[in-house]
This record gives C-alpha cells, structure tokens and sequence, in this order.
C-alpha cells in the first residue's frame, strides 16, 4: 500500500508544474481555453498511460465545475456574471461526461440563438 501510494504522490508530483494556475475563467473565452488546456493534458496523460495524472485533470476539472456553480449561485454576484458562471458550469460538465464530443458541441452552442441572446459577441470598438 505503501509503495503504491509513494508511486502516486511521485508520478503526481512530476506533473504538479502543469496543474499550476489552470484553472483560470473569469470570462467565457478563459474557461474555453482552460478547458482546451485540460483536455489537452487528459489526451497527453491518457497516451502515455498516466491514470493518476489523467485522474488528477479530471479532479481538477470537477474543481472548476464546482467554482463555477458556487459563484453562479452566488447572488451577491451581478446576474450577467452569475449566468456566464452557470454556462461554465454547465460546459465542464459536459466535457467531464463526453470529452471527445465536447468542442464539437461547444462549437454549436455558441451558434445557438439562445447563447448569442444570453452572451452576444463583444464588439471590437476602433480607437
């Protein structure tokens, strides 16, 4: 029991440098990004056959998802905020039950009527 676990916390701890500040989504764009970020330290973690590390960015993304429901229930916190929050929420979930399918599905969400009447693009201003 021993060993395995100084195996984990080892294997853990070699990866510990790409877990630092990954969780960053203070807009929609951030949290698209971290989620790019994760799933692309999952694919890595996965081929090269580290369960604990690929598990660690499962754990993490469920962090996130929980970060993000927090503040979304939050109602100290202005509505439009919370909703982005509740939309982040709802994409870590997604991409923590159906990873290989979630930027297809993200890409088509952000085309729907309903998220471009919830989150209309920002317009670029010319200074």
């Amino acid at each position: 029991m021993r060993v395995t676990r100084s195996t984990r916390e080892d294997s853990e701890d070699l990866y510990e440098e790409e877990f630092t500040d990954l969780l960053h989504f203070s807009t929609l764009d951030e949290a698209e990004m971290c989620l790019v970020r994760l799933d692309e330290l999952l694919r890595k973690f996965s081929a090269e056959g580290e369960r604990a590390a690929a598990e660690r960015v499962r754990e993490v993304a469920r962090l996130g998802r929980r970060r993000a429901e927090m503040i979304g229930r939050n109602h100290k916190v202005d509505a439009q905020k919370r909703a982005e929050k509740e939309e982040i929420a709802h994409w870590f979930a997604i991409w923590l039950e159906t990873p290989d399918a979630f930027f297809d599905w993200l890409e088509v969400r952000k085309q729907s009527p309903a998220f471009r009447e919830q989150f209309p693009p920002e317009v670029e201003s010319e200074d």
